[in-house]
């Protein structure tokens, strides 16, 4: 429980304790204690002090006779000696900067077994002891060369004689630091520390501080427990990942990438969680990023995990995480179909509305005063405009990092002047017609049953690239009628058709396309016969060997890699028709689906027998719209 926080129940004391003092109150007394020990400086006698007084003898001897100030300075004779002597007594430190700081500016001199009890100002060091020396003997001798004689020759005599003591100083210190008592009273048994619905305040809290402190010192095995219940805790956590990624069965929620960002978005928020304040946590950038990179699922079952871990820090007080979750849940709810970033502002309004809306709820709730509930209301209603921020440097950082794709990155794609397209329209402009055919089929198609219509749109436009190397050999694009398969053998026809996937493999690359259009230009085709070289190869051999005449592509395993397969192969028998009646299309549409059905090309398909039932009754829809009876009008004479 923290300081601040409303009681939820009565908590009694299980026995007696004391109360404690708060980490910091205990270190700052223990400073001030230590502090109050003055350092100790060591005196150190010269055994040379003699020659010094000897050598002042010698000084003033050989003063001349005729000096009339000789008398007066032989006088002083005893006076110069003892102030000599009297700047050792009082001791001379070597650089007074370095002395410890100590309170008052108090130092112990210790001498032979005296301790005596000195200010800072009396300690001179030898540069100042020197300089009073200087101006004792002016005073007593004036300004003249035998004076100056006296201070050239006994000045350097002035040395240091006090050394401090860091090993004694820091020994008393310590002790001193030991006897500043650590409690500041007593709390008995059966004695009531906090009522229900009461305000935490500094002495509840240094109470509950004290007895949580107790039962550690007296129970050990309370810290050990309280690790593996946070450990279970989080393997509780990490289970509902994996059993929601299990349940759910998407391929792309195994995908490494987004496993990845997955962890490495769970540790920024936990990072981030530990300096900023709660409500400002930008956990809806996250799951809106999620929302858009993946679907709302992944991104609301992050929400809820980094909820989880978030609510152990908080003491499991959920109420306090709501406002965060509920602001990121909104805002992925909204991106969910976004198609614009119009959609993107409008979603962060809405994310500070339910986030400081909410904050405000739980304050008011708790009866919290309106002045504490006022930062959290603030922070609420900015979460959701900083989100939006977030949320851009995500997508620019994780797009180009992980390559990550959203349904911006599909509408980028969907212009028709992107280099390749242009390409396509121009190198091999009958199967442009057929993409474009195609890509709008299966984007119909996609949005009935709930699918990507962005991306199966895209994949659509893309997915016969290959055929740039060698345009002249698809039907789509023949001219005048004249057919380069009649003049060479039907298996190598089956070879140049079959490496249009190869060939749009590497053209995609080389274009840098996103993984998903190469997905799914690779399975477009899974494993169909090419019937029409298969059977011309029938007329000559009745040996044959049908994986020769085979793709040779994995299956389909996304709604949108089927969707494309599909309105694929019923485009491209389509433009075979001769204005085609909408029962025919019908008959043909069905005729083409069952075959992939029977023929094992859905096998890995995630389309229902109700969604291919939509996909056809909307490829019906687009194909009676393109080749609808048009009314003959008579000609203008």
């Amino acid at each position: 429980m923290s300081l601040g926080d409303i009681a939820s129940r009565d908590i009694i004391a299980p026995s007696t304790f004391n109360i404690l003092k708060t980490e910091e109150q205990l270190k700052e007394e223990r400073r001030e204690a230590s502090l109050k020990v003055p350092p100790i400086l060591q005196f150190i006698e010269f055994p040379d002090t003699g020659i010094t007084i000897r050598l002042i003898d010698s000084l003033i001897n050989d003063i001349d006779d005729e000096f009339p100030l000789k008398r007066r300075i032989i006088r002083k004779k005893k006076g110069i000696k003892n102030l000599y002597l009297g700047i050792l007594r009082k001791g001379i430190i070597s650089d007074k900067d370095r002395l410890p700081n100590s309170e008052n500016d108090m130092y112990a001199v210790i001498k032979r077994d005296t301790t005596i009890l000195t200010t800072l100002d009396s300690i001179r060091d030898v540069e100042g002891a020197r300089e009073y020396f200087t101006r004792r003997i002016h005073k007593l001798l004036g300004k003249h060369q035998y004076s100056r004689g006296i201070i050239n020759g006994v000045a350097p005599h002035i040395q240091s004689n006090l050394l401090v003591d860091f090993g004694e100083t820091e020994k008393k210190r310590n002790e001193a630091c030991d006897l500043v008592e650590d409690s500041i009273g007593v709390v008995r048994e059966g004695e009531k520390i906090v009522g229900a619905h009461e305000v935490v305040n500094a002495i509840v809290y240094q109470k509950l501080y004290s007895l949580h402190k107790k039962q550690i010192r007296e129970y050990p095995s309370s810290i050990f427990s309280a690790v593996c219940h946070n450990q279970v805790y989080f393997f509780l956590v990490v289970i509902f990942i994996l059993v929601f990624l299990y349940m759910r069965g998407k391929e792309v929620y195994t995908n490494p990438r987004f496993l990845y960002l997955f962890v490495l978005n769970m540790l920024f928020i936990l990072f981030v969680y530990r300096f900023i304040p709660l409500y400002l946590l930008p956990l809806s950038s996250v799951v809106m990023f999620f929302t858009l990179a993946v679907d709302l699922n992944f991104g609301i079952c992050f929400a809820i995990s980094s909820s989880m871990i978030i609510s152990l820090y908080q003491g499991f007080d959920v109420a306090k995480i709501i406002p965060v979750f509920m602001g990121s849940v909104v805002g992925g709810i909204l991106l969910s179909d976004s198609q614009n970033r119009e959609e993107w502002y409008r979603a962060g309004a809405i994310v500070s509305l339910t986030t400081g809306l909410l904050a405000f709820s739980i304050g008011f709730f708790n009866t919290v005063p309106i002045m504490e509930v006022l930062p959290g209301i603030g922070y609420g209603f900015a979460n959701g405009l900083l989100s939006i921020l977030i949320l851009f440097a995500f997508l620019f950082f994780f797009g180009r990092t992980f390559n990550v794709t959203t349904n911006f990155t599909w509408m980028e794609y969907t212009d028709l002047n992107h280099p390749l397209l242009k390409r396509l329209s121009v190198e091999a402009s009958g199967t442009y017609q057929h993409s474009l055919m195609v890509s709008s089929m299966a984007e119909n198609a996609a949005e009935a049953i709930g699918a990507n219509s962005l991306l199966s749109k895209v994949s659509a436009l893309y997915h016969d690239v290959g055929k740039l190397r060698r345009p002249e050999y698809f039907a789509e694009n023949f001219r005048n009628s004249e057919n380069p398969h009649d003049n060479i053998p039907p298996k190598l026809s089956a070879i140049i058709i079959k490496s249009h996937i190869t060939d749009g493999i590497m053209i995609a690359k080389e274009y840098r396309l996103p993984a998903e259009i190469v997905e799914i230009i690779k399975r477009h085709q899974g494993k169909a016969l090419i019937l029409p070289f298969y059977e011309k190869a029938k007329k000559y051999t009745d040996v044959l060997n049908e994986e020769d005449f085979s793709y040779d592509c994995p299956l389909p395993v996304s709604k949108e890699a089927s969707i494309v397969m599909l309105a694929d192969i019923v485009g491209a028998t389509a433009r075979s028709l001769d204005n085609p009646t909408d029962e025919e299309i019908e008959t043909m549409i069905s005729k083409l689906i069952n075959r992939q059905i029977v023929s094992g090309q859905l096998a890995k398909s995630q389309l229902s027998i109700e969604e291919l039932y939509i996909i056809s009754r909307q490829f019906q829809q687009s194909l009676q719209g393109i080749y609808h009876q048009r009314p003959t009008y008579p000609e203008a004479e």
